[in-house]
């Protein structure tokens, strides 16, 4: 049975570090590719978010039996099969969960576009999409 309490406290961490990056929000794509630390704390807070997504996907697959995924991927993939996640939803994580594992493992140079049009237009498919997941369990 799912832990409603670990569900809680990673949604109040990942709406902590949304309002981290908000006020970067307001920045031109110009003022933000020249401002290294406004990129440094976006692209930090943009990847603990994902890592408390994946942490909440993984803790609903496992706490409710519904498989043992061996990836981020697969437990998004699960949450979809149950029908908690719809194909967009779907989508969205697999590219958060690349985003984060270029970020964490430094695979290739980080797009800073990407990180920007994620900061001024992704963060409310975030909001979105966690909405989804937890609606179901809380």
């Amino acid at each position: 049975m799912l832990d409603k309490n670990v569900l809680v406290s990673r949604i109040e961490l990942i709406d902590k570090h949304l309002e981290r990056i908000v006020s970067y929000r307001g920045l031109s794509y110009e003022d933000f590719s020249k401002d290294e630390n406004a990129q440094d704390i976006v692209e930090y807070n943009l990847f603990q978010i994902v890592n408390h997504l994946v942490n909440i996907a993984q803790h609903i697959v496992f706490d409710e039996d519904y498989g043992l995924p061996q990836t981020a991927y697969e437990a998004s993939q699960i949450l979809y099969e149950r029908g908690i996640l719809e194909s967009d939803d779907l989508e969205l994580l697999k590219k958060m969960i690349g985003f984060r594992n270029i970020v964490g493992h430094d695979y290739i140079s980080l797009n800073k576009e990407v990180v920007y049009s994620i900061l001024t237009k992704g963060t409310e498919d975030i909001k979105r999409t966690l909405s989804k997941i937890t609606k179901k369990f809380l």
